[in-house]
């Protein structure tokens, strides 16, 4: 078979390397095969010119057959931070989710991904999720209120107000914004079983559909929100670029997630498998910005906030958490959750006796549509 060169998907972590030619979009690091070169020593050499990296743990990932001719795949471990030895180049940096700007057709780039071991994120069943979700989700009204306002006030939203909530689920902000507001709040989610239960509690316009395939045209809403929603969908600025997309001009665009550090110490940190899951599905605050910029949002913002404080007593925390009232905890195996309950339970008996007061931190990030 023969090849035209050699490609690397060079990893730090979940991040992986992409650089900008100059005469090109963005693309993993790669080139011709020079001379009598291998086809490593040339996926090492124009890794080395266009990263200034040098790959630990190399591993041969195959022939990738795209439609521009067949590359040698390599992959491999870096560290640092990369800069350009070649003036080809104009910038490098780490991704977690792939630019929407790029040199080549966009599922070649997934190919790729998953050839060099770079699988699609675990997903939720949110059809079953349906049948217990409202129950085991905090029934705070606190919660409800703080988050609910973070989305009026930065998705500036009024009675007269266009929005759509992609991810809406159950309709839990949906209806509260519609009842505070007045504004039309159309809700969208990709599990029927959650729409079906948002239809239980009040009849209105619940869709099922693709937050990567919105079904509405161009220029349809005035606010677009995402709650808790980007962590589940595996092409994160696809997702965003569609919200740009259904959105007026001078519309503004909310997302609420969630950062790392507070996963990190959230009471959930003593399920290690669940940390990295939430870790892994999370994209940072810092990239979901620059992904906004490079699409064009203007007025990019973020907030932190946390919740007004609510107390619990212990039994009721660890029947949530035997229910699993986070969604990532159904994500780790029974044998992996088995094994960390008891030692869940000991470290909040012991660290809080009876009753645990907290709060919750969310960060809501907002940018406007030119």
């Amino acid at each position: 078979m023969k090849l035209k060169g050699s490609i690397v998907i060079a990893t730090h972590g979940r991040k992986y390397i992409m650089v900008k030619h100059s005469e090109r979009k963005w693309e993993f690091p790669g080139g011709h095969i020079e001379g009598k070169e291998t086809k490593l020593e040339a996926a090492k050499r124009e890794l080395k010119e266009e990263t200034g990296l040098i790959g630990k743990n190399w591993k041969d990932c195959g022939v990738a057959e795209l439609d521009n001719g067949n590359l040698a795949l390599f992959s491999c471990d870096v560290s640092g931070t990369p800069k350009s030895e070649t003036d080809e180049i104009i910038e490098t940096r780490y991704f977690t989710a792939l630019p929407m700007k790029l040199s080549f057709e966009r599922f070649e780039y997934f190919l790729l991904l998953e050839m060099a071991g770079h699988m699609p994120k675990p997903k939720t069943d949110y059809d079953l999720a349906s049948q217990y979700f409202d129950n085991v989700r905090s029934k705070s009204p606190l919660h409800l209120k703080d988050w609910t306002n973070g989305l009026i006030r930065w998705g500036r939203i009024g009675k007269n107000s266009q929005v759509l909530d992609v991810g809406c689920g159950t309709g839990r902000y949906s209806l509260e914004i519609g009842k505070r507001t007045g504004a039309d709040v159309t809700g969208l989610d990709f599990s029927r079983g959650m729409l079906g239960k948002a239809n239980e509690k009040e009849c209105g316009i619940w869709l099922q559909g693709d937050a990567a395939n919105i079904p509405f045209g161009n220029e349809s809403f005035d606010t677009v929100i995402m709650m808790l929603m980007l962590q589940h969908v595996d092409d994160e600025p696809r997702v965003l670029a569609e919200a740009k997309r259904v959105l007026r001009p001078g519309g503004q665009f909310i997302i609420a997630t969630i950062s790392h550090a507070r996963i990190r110490r959230h009471l959930m940190r003593y399920f290690p498998g669940a940390v990295k899951v939430d870790l892994n599905r999370f994209m940072p605050i810092t990239e979901i910005k620059w992904h906004l910029t490079n699409l064009g949002f203007e007025k990019i913002h973020h907030h932190r906030v946390s919740s007004q404080p609510t107390e619990s007593s212990i039994d009721v925390i660890l029947d949530r958490f035997r229910n699993r009232y986070i969604s990532t905890l159904s994500l780790v195996s029974e044998e992996d959750f088995e094994d960390n309950f008891k030692i869940f339970e000991d470290n909040l008996r012991m660290n809080y006796g009876q009753t645990v007061k907290s709060h919750v931190d969310m960060t809501f990030i907002e940018a406007k549509k030119n």
